[in-house]
């Protein structure tokens, strides 16, 4: 049955991002949908980051901002300590994350409430979309993301071998946020330990996971932000650069598996069903022990990277073992 007038609560996290702060909260605020609440935490910003959220809190009741007063920093522990957070707050029907220097379309709460309505609320759901990508002055350099590195959901499996999801552009329910294990700060996998994948891999082992095949939001990329270094340029030239520095496409690798075997760890200690754990256990065996084995297991099991030249390069990784040496 569907919810009348559902809340979200929407989790951001900044550092220093004075320069495209107020387009982004923006955005949020001229949303469609207009029950949500923001809450917003710094992890100790030198600009005038925290100066512009005390402003819009002040402006707007929906918005809370928090500080990071531990001596754990950086994008990924000042995340889950967000979460942490969250988890004492009140109970929403969904959530979202946020980064600091996007734009959201003004629909795209709307959106992704018109497609969950008709979802059930008592298994894990998460639904993600399509984002065009910006610069730094706001040019669209690509319309789609999925055009540029096929980022279209296929299967469970996947998420445990490929990053998709982008947790700023995910939607997902109460479930999920209460049955996935989060992460404390002060844990060492916090230090490399993506929240938009962990939650993506609770989903599509526990429940669903949807892809909505049109831009929500205008990602931005550009020079210091934190995944800046991520290429969205998937043609032949620039995968044949990359193999040829095979060393660091191995450490790239290794750490989304040892993200991947992160996660697994934590689905253990919660009561999972006998496929579940198969399938878990076949994940594991595929990563830790490669070589042909995982490249023929990959392969029946139709793990999807996204274009065709990535599916070529995962599986050359797969194949040789050379991510092993920086797994855990």
């Amino acid at each position: 049955m569907a919810i009348a007038n559902p809340t979200i609560l929407i989790m951001m996290t900044t550092y220093n991002g004075e320069e495209f702060l107020i387009q982004q909260i923006e955005s949020i605020c001229q949303q469609s949908y207009s029950n949500w609440q923001l809450v917003v935490r710094d992890d100790g910003s030198s600009d005038q980051t925290l100066a512009i959220l005390n402003t819009y809190a002040e402006k707007d009741a929906r918005i809370q901002v928090v500080q990071n007063q531990t001596d754990y920093h950086g994008a990924y522990p000042n995340f889950w300590g967000l979460v942490a957070y969250c988890k004492q707050l009140k109970a929403y029907d969904y959530y979202m994350f946020a980064d600091q220097d996007d734009v959201w379309d003004k629909d795209k709460l709307e959106v992704y409430m018109d497609f969950c309505s008709d979802k059930g609320l008592n298994e894990p759901l998460l639904v993600y979309g399509d984002m065009r990508i910006i610069d730094g002055d706001g040019q669209v350099t690509s319309n789609s993301l999925e055009a540029n590195l096929g980022i279209a959901y296929t299967n469970a499996i996947s998420t445990f071998f490929a990053h998709k999801v982008h947790g700023c552009n995910s939607f997902f329910n109460r479930c999920l946020f209460e049955l996935a294990l989060p992460l404390s700060p002060e844990e060492p996998e916090a230090k490399y330990v993506s929240h938009d994948n962990y939650y993506t891999k609770f989903a599509a082992l526990l429940g669903q996971v949807y892809y909505l095949p049109r831009p929500m939001m205008s990602y931005r990329r550009y020079g210091t932000n934190v995944t800046s270094q991520h290429a969205y340029d998937f043609r032949v030239k620039r995968i044949l650069k990359r193999i040829s520095r095979i060393d660091s496409l191995a450490k790239d690798h290794a750490l989304t598996y040892n993200q991947t075997l992160v996660a697994i760890n934590r689905m253990r200690s919660l009561p999972l069903t006998q496929n579940q754990q198969k399938f878990l256990m076949q994940v594991e065996l595929i990563i830790k022990r490669g070589g042909w084995f995982a490249l023929y297991h990959v392969q029946m099991a139709k793990v999807d990277w996204g274009k065709p030249v990535k599916n070529i390069s995962r599986k050359l990784l797969l194949l040789t073992k050379l991510y092993r040496q920086y797994t855990n």
